[in-house]
């Protein structure tokens, strides 16, 4: 896949430290099952009254996801994941490759952030409205930020991430990127299509990509190397291989590079 910046502008405390106004929507397997029903079943009502005492424009399946989201992470967060609290570890550092997803930044830069992340989930939406371009404007070139797939919010997820990697077969991700974050909803193939036409892609093109089985494959492929990293919700980041979960505000990404980038230029490094 290709590299763009187009759209793009640009811990003195330990990376399991999550600041009290972050969130993460975070599914824990203990209790997945329960609480995803219960918040169903109370998004459901309160969706169908909305839709009845207004106009509102987002559909059941955004407002259940925002739900299960607030609900989980309202909750004590991993509890029962031995992964969970692997990851969270104090000193944890873990091998995480970019594979060959989209990146913003120089491939030699000296920190490299990962980030997990589905379309659907609203604190990744407020990470690349608040914090992402804090990030890119006051570090430049000595960072490279990678986006990977966590596509964990059901079949509009997967679709939706499909749809970007089929953007960025035509060198156009980030623009796709930013739209779908500013315009989270039950994504559905006009939509998906609707959004590469305002971003003019070849249209023919774009639509057999979202059709492809190697495209899945590969959104499928990046969602199982983010479990087996032990990453439990998103945003999931990690910065040159430390763990950072949530969307944590810009000065906790702050100290963490500054940490990092301050170790690379070290005595006897």
């Amino acid at each position: 896949m290709s590299n763009s910046t187009d759209s793009l502008h640009q811990t003195s405390t330990e990376t399991n430290e999550v600041s009290s106004t972050a969130r993460t929507l975070v599914v824990p397997r203990a209790y997945i099952t329960n609480v995803v029903i219960a918040v169903a079943f109370f998004a459901l009502g309160a969706a169908t009254a909305g839709f009845v005492l207004s106009n509102s424009a987002r559909s059941v399946e955004q407002i259940i996801n925002q739900a299960v989201a607030v609900a989980v992470n309202e909750s004590d967060e991993g509890q029962g994941s031995p992964s969970a609290a692997n990851i969270e570890s104090p000193g944890t550092r873990l091998e995480v490759s970019v594979d060959d997803d989209p990146s913003n930044g120089p491939l030699d830069a000296p920190i490299t952030i990962v980030e997990f992340s589905d379309f659907n989930c609203p604190y990744c939406a407020r990470f690349r409205r608040d914090t992402l371009p804090l990030i890119l404007e006051n570090y430049g070139d000595q960072v490279r930020f990678v986006y990977r797939d966590f596509a964990i919010l059901g079949p509009s997820s997967v679709d939706a991430a499909i749809a970007s990697e089929c953007a960025d077969e035509q060198s156009a991700f980030w623009f796709y990127h930013d739209l779908l974050f500013e315009n989270q909803r039950n994504f559905n193939r006009e939509m998906l299509i609707g959004y590469a036409q305002q971003i003019d892609l070849r249209l023919e093109e774009f639509a057999s990509c979202l059709d492809d089985p190697e495209i899945r494959t590969e959104v499928m492929a990046d969602t199982e190397e983010a479990q087996r990293l032990g990453a439990t919700g998103t945003p999931t980041f990690f910065i040159n291989g430390r763990p950072l979960v949530g969307a944590q505000p810009f000065e906790v990404f702050a100290s963490i590079i500054d940490d990092e980038l301050a170790a690379l230029t070290a005595p006897n490094r």
